[in-house]
């Protein structure tokens, strides 16, 4: 009787054992995407530029996505994505995962929460109903003032993603920042909430990201071209917080949107000419026409102006074509302008400059007031 006992608490335990590893699936995604082009500036920094560059019709990197099954629609899940520099293999800032590194919970009824380096609500929500989505740095704001283009991701920070409730999501983030002694010091937060009915996308979001210590947060800094106030090498000692709203209709095979940011860059010293808030007023428009299942092609227009300190007006034009070879090959063309008027800051902040026209934030501003690109390149996906 005791070994009959004893045989079956055994074969109880490999089937509970059995049952487990069959309700605790667990799947690993390996995924990327590959982009090179060859540039044409006419002026940059004060020369003409031919140059070979990544990115921009849509980011280089690689990455690991992974899911474990817990149960009742729980799920274990963490990101792993690298950025390099296609055109000499390099990583991008030095970062092994620098484009997301995550680990979280999801659940189908409660939503998702993700902890790590990663994209902050307005990029999830309002970036792909924009002209970004088209052409990426060629079609964003000046220097990506407003962050449009995603060139600050929220280190060491808590999101929270909901499900979509009737077409309505929002998000929440929050970037602990990390600094001894300072419990708000260097820390970032936001929030973001899209609503899509039919062909209609609504979003609108909010961003506020400061470095207090040292140039020193939770957020990356923006430092392109010599629109915002610091950039190259000069750390930012102060505050940013950003607001976007955007709209998108699609009707056939046109799709429409119309986007409007606030951008202000707070500074808690004194840099010299850059002494107090400099606010970024954007406004952009983009259409997108997919005239073949291969062929698509996109106009883009934004507007700019900057207050503060220093004052100063972009208009930025766009043209955009891609060609799909395949559903993960595909050449692009893109032929840009951009024109400014007024003032900005030399590169430590310390001095007023002319504005030099600057498209996206694709290289160094322009040493006149208007600056043309022209760019052919290729994208894979895998």
């Amino acid at each position: 009787m005791r070994h009959f006992r004893s045989g079956f608490i055994y074969v109880g335990v490999l089937t509970a054992f059995s049952s487990a590893a069959v309700h605790a699936q667990s799947s690993v995604t390996l995924y990327g995407s590959l982009d090179e082009a060859v540039a044409w500036y006419n002026n940059t920094g004060g020369h003409s530029l031919v140059a070979m560059q990544n990115g921009d019709n849509a980011a280089t990197y690689w990455g690991l996505k992974g899911k474990e099954e817990l149960g009742g629609g729980l799920n274990a899940i963490f990101t792993l994505e690298s950025s390099f520099d296609i055109t000499h293999g390099s990583l991008s800032g030095g970062r092994l995962f620098g484009h997301q590194a995550t680990v979280g919970l999801s659940d189908d009824a409660y939503g998702t929460v993700t902890m790590g380096r990663q994209f902050d609500p307005t990029v999830d929500l309002i970036q792909p109903i924009t002209g970004d989505n088209f052409a990426g740095p060629v079609f964003t704001t000046p220097g990506d003032a407003d962050n449009n283009d995603n060139s600050a991701w929220i280190n060491s920070s808590i999101k929270y993603a909901s499900p979509t409730y009737a077409g309505f999501q929002y998000e929440l983030i929050y970037g602990v920042g990390g600094i001894a002694g300072n419990t708000t010091g260097g820390h970032a937060y936001g929030a973001a909430a899209a609503y899509n009915n039919g062909g209609l996308t609504l979003a609108t979001g909010y961003l506020f990201m400061k470095n207090d210590v040292n140039g020193n947060g939770a957020a990356d800094l923006i430092q392109n071209n010599s629109v915002t106030p610091l950039y190259g090498a000069t750390p930012m000692f102060g505050s940013r917080q950003i607001f976007q709203v955007a709209a998108q209709y699609v009707i056939g095979n046109l799709t429409a949107n119309i986007r409007y940011s606030n951008a202000q860059y707070k500074p808690y010293m004194d840099y010299g000419a850059f002494n107090r808030t400099q606010t970024f007023n954007v406004g952009g428009a983009a259409l997108q026409y997919q005239f073949s299942p291969e062929l698509a092609a996109a106009l883009n227009y934004v507007y700019t102006h900057s207050s503060g300190a220093s004052s100063a007006t972009y208009n930025n034009f766009g043209v955009n074509a891609t060609y799909a070879l395949s559903k993960r090959t595909s050449f692009y063309t893109a032929v840009a302008y951009s024109h400014a008027s007024g003032t900005t800051f030399s590169e430590d902040g310390s001095q007023i400059v002319a504005a030099g026209g600057t498209v996206g934030d694709l290289a160094a501003s322009s040493s006149t007031r208007s600056q043309v690109v022209t760019i052919l390149g290729i994208t894979h996906k895998f």
